[in-house]
């Protein structure tokens, strides 16, 4: 029976519904028993952390352990913190090693010593094996469930290995190892499937084998795989013994998170998608980016025309001059605010691309943690801003003195707040319009956002200033 793909939004009112029913499990069972894990995990982000447990308690654990992996780190993190180790450690048997490897490498070392002293000793020994290689190397996205066979093996007795070994996760390739498991060569099922069953592997095996070496990087990796048009890539050592497989999966997984990474460097984000990550941390990472602009733009106001003789306090005397002054200010307003907005839009769309953000799924919490990350942001910078102005001019009596550096503090803040409002909400507005929210993520939020800061800028200050 075919079976078309969830909506999410359905999907999870559904699922909230069957939770506050009388009969919750049972309903939520037979709810839950119909949908593809994949779904399941999809729709886990935009549950509570106990329905998420429930939802997870309620599958079989086949399903389990693909709905863990396929799931957010968050949800991911929230599920696995509530579990026993027993259950744990069979939802990681019934994942492929490469992937149970990247889970365990998350536990806490004496929970991770805990599952794998109840694991069968050669399963064990294979995660151990895995562990060994950094996470983001050719060895750490690689697995071990591979076919291989030998050069002097027919084609009848090899495809019969791989007919034996038919789970595996790799079954486009067997590779051709010698007695010492050198890597000599690798032959397509295809071909397997159509040759003599009595022809040697030696006739039939391609020995120029496209390779890559433990220690690579998964970015060279992926890089090879998408030149040659591969499906998996064999990984050796120096000494080119066939250590393991990278999967066209973990590849594109691997591609995925490396373009995200690009992305979210460039929104001042060196980590995933930040929607996985706590809203204190997200803004501290993005604060210090917004920093270079408020060092270009003071220079710029440092190099604003004053007359020789005046002084900050014989300027604010005049309302004209005063109103001068503050234009001095508008470069660094405009900077900031187009930083801050730039940011939130890059993770929006890139959210928005990649499926981890989804219109009518948590937009509404997005906003909100936009938001309170803009007035974080706008609270540390403001605070820089202020204090650099007060240390300038030196603290001085009057109440015109004091009120400058609250004022351009407000309007900056005020500023930055509503870049950052309007850099999330803008994006998402085009999505529901229909259109594409790439096309306003760049030259037109962050012009929007100039303008907006820079006029906003200026009514917040005057206004504090004239009614002083």
């Amino acid at each position: 029976m075919s079976q078309h793909p969830q909506d999410p939004i359905q999907l999870a009112e559904e699922i909230r519904a069957a939770l506050e029913s009388p009969d919750a499990e049972k309903k939520l069972g037979d709810l839950l028993r119909e949908i593809r894990s994949e779904d399941i995990a999809v729709v886990l982000d935009d549950l509570s952390p106990r329905q998420k447990r429930k939802v997870f308690s309620v599958i079989e654990t086949e399903a389990q352990a693909e709905v863990i992996d396929d799931t957010d780190a968050t949800s991911q993190e929230q599920i696995i913190d509530h579990l026993d180790s027993e259950l744990l450690r069979e939802i990681l048997e019934e994942m492929p090693p490469d992937e149970a490897t990247d889970l365990l490498n998350e536990l806490p070392q004496n929970r991770r010593r805990e599952v794998l002293a109840g694991m069968d000793p050669e399963t064990t020994v294979e995660l151990l094996r895995l562990m060994q290689h950094p996470p983001e190397s050719a060895g750490g996205i690689m697995t071990l469930d591979y076919i291989s066979t030998e050069a002097d093996s027919t084609a009848g007795m090899s495809l019969q290995r791989v007919q034996s070994q038919i789970d595996s996760e790799v079954v486009n390739y067997v590779y051709v190892i010698d007695e010492k498991r050198h890597l000599k060569g690798v032959v397509s099922i295809r071909d397997l499937l159509g040759s003599n069953p009595d022809i040697k592997i030696e006739n039939l095996m391609n020995n120029e084998v496209i390779s890559v070496l433990v220690n690579s990087d998964q970015e060279e990796v992926a890089n090879l795989v998408r030149r040659y048009g591969l499906k998996a890539i064999p990984v050796v050592d120096d000494d080119q013994h066939l250590l393991g497989v990278a999967t066209i999966d973990d590849i594109v997984q691997v591609i995925s998170e490396e373009a995200d990474e690009d992305f979210y460097r460039i929104a001042g984000s060196p980590e995933g998608h930040p929607s996985q990550q706590k809203i204190l941390k997200r803004a501290m990472v993005r604060i210090p980016w917004l920093l270079l602009p408020v060092i270009s733009g003071f220079i710029l106001a440092w190099l604003h025309p004053v007359e020789e003789a005046s002084s900050i306090s014989q300027i604010l005397e005049s309302a004209a001059d005063r109103r001068l002054l503050l234009a001095a200010f508008i470069p660094l307003v405009m900077g900031i605010a187009g930083g801050v907005g730039t940011q939130s839009a890059t993770l929006v769309v890139r959210g928005m691309a990649v499926g981890d953000i989804e219109i009518g799924r948590s937009t509404l919490r997005l906003f909100r943690q936009e938001v309170i990350i803009g007035l974080l942001i706008a609270l540390s910078i403001g605070l820089v801003i202020g204090s650099v102005l007060l240390i300038f001019d030196g603290i001085q009596t009057g109440q015109m003195n004091l009120l400058f550096p609250v004022a351009v503090t407000a309007g900056i803040g005020i500023g930055i707040l509503l870049a950052s409002a309007f850099g999330t909400a803008i994006p998402i507005l085009c999505g529901k319009m229909g259109l594409d929210p790439a096309l306003v993520a760049g030259p037109f939020i962050t012009s929007f956002n100039d303008v907006t800061a820079a006029i906003t800028f200026m009514l917040v200050t005057e206004f504090i200033l004239n009614n002083a």
